[in-house]
Parts: structure tokens; sequence; C-alpha cells
């Protein structure tokens, strides 16, 4: 005999059970229920509140521009929403065809080093495998070197621009197929929010730069210039300034051609780069001129560093074995340091009154500001 219960499913009673037994059984087959419709609603509510964090994080990531602010973002609704507990997102370098990890979680600096040893370049290896293939691919819990249970590839305009990484998953929780459609479904979201950001990035670098020379343009110096200005005061911390010009650069053009002139501004630019410190700010101020920013640093240790890379140009041009430069080129230079108080016009021409004074008491050497550069300038002015 049958009967249904109060959810539609069907009850079997055996002939002769008595009415305790089959009490039991009804209650049983409604506990069954109970719990699958608990089971149900617990998964229903899973899932709104996995749609309503997706939405979430898909408008936060496309409401910034600002590349690492979206990266950290990525992981941290990643390790919500899966349970890992290791993450990374690898992006590609175009300009030497690597990767490089843009930000990770959980990952010890062991692995950190492994990857760069073993799998930074993109010309072998599972990722280079995964750039040609364009799919995510499931390892094995133990990789050996680098630890990576899943990788999806960030694809935008049909390239792969970088990887979303699960290394391992929170107190070993397996990786679910619901979880990992998850994964898939944030890296496409992760995509395009990394590719707008880049793109971004990459116009306001061109605004900034200077395509001769690859330094940062007078605009940016200018910018610059106000911002550690502002630093200095508040923090009551040394700023120096540099300009530097190239003697007889006029000669160089004249008598070698501007696309040689060209040549030598940029490898002029790659020396002063190398020259000085990384939270220096080198620019080109102008024709052959180019201005360094020194922050918290005096103007005797600027002139130090200044007459350091003075003889650093002579001695590379003169005694040039790659066969770039085809006569030795020298640089004047002029130094001023910050003071409270004075505005950036008039550290600017503090340090052309410097550079003014080197020029026209032989070239090739350096200067710093100091007061008497003023009247003599005034004197000269009047001649």
């Amino acid at each position: 005999m049958t009967d249904k219960n109060s959810s539609g499913s069907t009850v079997k009673y055996s002939p002769g059970l008595s009415l305790r037994q089959k009490a039991v059984s009804l209650r049983k087959s409604l506990d069954d229920c109970r719990s699958r419709n608990a089971e149900l609603i617990s998964q229903l509510e899973r899932t709104e509140f996995e749609s309503k964090l997706l939405r979430e994080i898909n408008t936060a990531i496309t409401s910034t521009f600002e590349l690492q602010e979206i990266l950290s973002l990525i992981l941290q609704v990643l390790t919500t929403l899966v349970n890992t507990q290791g993450v990374s997102v690898l992006l590609v370098n175009e300009t030497d065809n690597t990767l490089r990890i843009a930000e990770s979680y959980g990952l010890s600096t062991k692995d950190i080093e492994n990857f760069y040893i073993y799998y930074a370049r993109l010309n072998e290896g599972i990722f280079y495998e995964m750039t040609i293939e364009k799919k995510p691919r499931f390892f094995d819990c133990d990789t050996g070197i680098f630890p990576l249970l899943l990788s999806v590839p960030l694809i935008s305009r049909n390239k792969v621009i970088g990887f979303l990484n699960i290394h391992s998953m929170y107190k070993n929780k397996p990786l679910t197929d619901e979880k990992t459609l998850l994964v898939y479904t944030l890296a496409n979201q992760a995509s395009i929010a990394i590719s707008n950001a880049q793109m971004f990035n990459a116009m306001r670098e061109q605004a900034i730069m200077d395509q001769c020379t690859g330094l940062y343009n007078f605009r940016h110096f200018q910018q610059r210039l106000d911002e550690e200005m502002v630093s200095a005061e508040e923090n009551r911390e040394p700023l120096s300034l540099m300009i530097l010009d190239i003697d007889h650069f006029k000669h160089v053009n004249d008598t070698w051609g501007h696309l040689y002139g060209d040549t030598v501004l940029r490898e002029l630019a790659n020396l002063l780069k190398r020259n000085v410190r990384s939270g220096d700010t080198v620019c080109r101020y102008g024709g052959e001129e180019f201005a360094v920013i020194f922050p918290r640093c005096d103007h005797q240790v600027a002139l130090r560093i200044a007459e350091r890379i003075r003889v650093r140009i002579e001695e590379t041009t003169a005694n040039d074995r790659r066969g770039i430069f085809k006569e030795p080129i020298t640089v004047s230079i002029g130094v001023s340091g910050f003071v409270t108080g004075i505005s950036k016009n008039i550290l600017i021409r503090q340090a052309d009154l410097a550079l003014y004074w080197a020029k026209n008491n032989g070239r090739n050497r350096s200067h710093v500001f100091n007061p008497e550069l003023e009247r003599d300038y005034e004197i000269y002015c009047k001649k």
C-alpha cells in the first residue's frame, strides 16, 4: 500500500505495520524533506550572496583605473568566494615577453623566487602553452617547483594579458565545479578591468613622457616639482634641483645631423637614469636641457651627484667602446636647493643662474647657486 506525504513524495507501507511504525516512517520521510529543503534554501542563499558579490566586485573594479587597486579587489573577492588561501595575478610584460607577479596572497618567498627562476620567461613552459591554447588548466596539488591548482588565462581582445591562479585552498577544501565556475566568471570580469586600466595608464604615460628620450616631459616636471616642494615644506626635508645643458649642441646637430642629435639625447637620458636614485625624477626640460629633482637631498650632496654625472658623461663619450658617439660630449650643470618660503619659479631660476655661471665660465663644469649669482646676472644684463 502507498500514500503520499505533504511534500508530494510517495511513502510505501508494508502490510501488517503497526500504527507506531507507520508514524516513525512518516516522521523520517518528513525529516528528509525538511533536510533537503534546508539544503536547497542554503544553496539558494549562497548563490544569491555570490551573485551579489560578483555584481559588487564588477562595479568596484570597473569604477577605477588604478591597476593595483583592481588587482587587490580581485584577490580579496576570490579568497572570499572560493575559500582560497594562496592566489595570484600574473601579468604579461610585452616589452621583454615575461610574466611578473602583479599581486599575490599566500605565496612564500621561496615560491616567488622559484616562479622568477623557472616561469617568468614566456618562451617556454606551462604558461607559454596556456598563452597559445588560451584555456584554463588544472594541476596536481604539488607541481614540485611552483604550487598550482588552477590557472585561468586573462584574455582581452583575443590576447592573453595575464593569468589568475589558485595555488592552495583554505584548510585543503576541494575546488568544486561550482567554485571553479565562480573563478571563471571572476577571471572574465578581471580581464576587462585590467585591460581598461592598462590602456588608461598607457595613455596617461604618453601624456607625460617625452617621445624622443623616454623621460618625463616638461609638463610632468612642473607637476612633480610642485608635489616635492609641498612634501619638503610639510616634512621639513631638503630638496634640490639640477638643470643640465649639453655644451655646443648646435654644433652637434649642424655637424652630424638631427637624427644623430636625437641619439645623443637618448643616450644621455639613459645615462642620467642610471646615475640617480630610484626616487629621483629625471625629465627632459627642453631642447638639449635635462632636469633632475632630488627629494630628501640637500644642495651640497646634489652638487656632488651633478659633478659625478658630468664626469661620467665626459668619460663615457670620450671612451665610447660601442661606437655611438662621434665625438666627446660635455655638459654644464646648475644646482639649487629648496629653502622654506621660496616659490617654484625662484627655485628654477636659481638653478638656471648656476647653470648660466657654468656655461659662461668655461663650460663642462657644475655649479651650485649662491646669492652673488643674482648680482652678477644683473650686471651682465645691464651691459
